[in-house]
């Protein structure tokens, strides 16, 4: 399996985030990437010294009509694996976001895998900063 890593961004509190551009064009931003082969899609680790919890939002941008798949989790921690994989499908020129559950995607080496239907689709990952 040859996913695409992508390491999710820690936003701030009254600070700008790091330039993810929309456009599924082969250029990335700091954790916006489209991936190398659309069947392996990505692996998303949480930013340095941090763990996936309640905090992530994903965003997905397409250029074509497309179905992202989030994995559902492997084994522990992933308390809620057994609820399955999550299928979103998005229309032509299609941006969302989502806040998942991370205790039902959540893999045994602590990232999320998503796959999707082709290789000009995008997928970003963000972490809410906690409250001050």
């Amino acid at each position: 399996m040859a996913t695409t890593a992508i390491t999710c961004e820690l936003l701030t509190l009254n600070t700008r985030g790091s330039d993810n551009p929309d456009g599924a064009d082969g250029e990335s931003g700091t954790n916006g990437i489209d991936p190398t082969a659309a069947a392996d899609g990505w692996v998303i680790s949480p930013p340095s010294g941090q763990t996936f919890d309640e905090r992530l939002i994903l965003r997905f941008v397409v250029t074509t009509a497309a179905t992202f798949v989030v994995t559902a989790g492997d084994r522990y921690p992933a308390q809620r694996a057994d609820l399955g994989n999550l299928s979103i499908t998005m229309a032509t020129s299609d941006v969302r976001m989502i806040c998942i559950e991370t205790s039902r995607f959540l893999q045994n080496d602590g990232t999320i895998i998503i796959t999707c239907t082709n290789t000009t689709d995008r997928v970003q990952a963000y972490m809410l900063p906690k409250a001050a």
